[in-house]
């Protein structure tokens, strides 16, 4: 399907009802472009994030590398020190740091999501230390 969009002042487009409707993208969603030798291409922050994690689990395992205890590594030591212990080349290391911040965009979006459906964003410091001084009371 090709439907032509023009590139308002800012550099906005706007999608087209019928692709959000397919690929379920409403108001608020996060969508990365991936730039590829024929064109640009939109994708979820989910989807892009996999599909990186995807590609370095293959180069690492033909190194006897799992991913799995890089992003082990990464979580206990940080990135750096992971990198710096598997050996991980300048692509990879830029590749698992993409995969990373993708992952916690789209962390950050879902929290702030659960803290408005449960009114949980509107809670001020002061009620977050009352509550805390209450549960350490035993007084839930």
């Amino acid at each position: 399907m090709y439907t032509a969009v023009r590139i308002q002042e800012k550099g906005q487009v706007t999608i087209p009802t019928d692709i959000r409707r397919k690929f379920s993208l409403k108001k608020g969603d996060l969508v990365t472009f991936v730039a590829t030798d024929s064109g640009i291409v939109i994708k979820s922050l989910d989807q892009a994030a996999d599909e990186l994690l995807a590609g370095l689990e293959m180069e690492l395992e033909q190194r006897n590398i799992p991913l799995k205890k890089v992003m082990e590594r990464s979580m206990q030591k940080g990135g750096d020190a992971a990198v710096a212990e598997f050996g991980l080349s300048e692509g990879e290391k830029e590749t698992l740091y993409q995969a990373v911040s993708l992952r916690a965009q789209s962390a950050v979006k879902a929290i702030r999501e659960n803290a408005r459906k449960y009114g949980t964003d509107k809670l001020t410091d002061e009620d977050i230390e009352a509550e805390i001084r209450a549960v350490r009371a035993g007084k839930p």
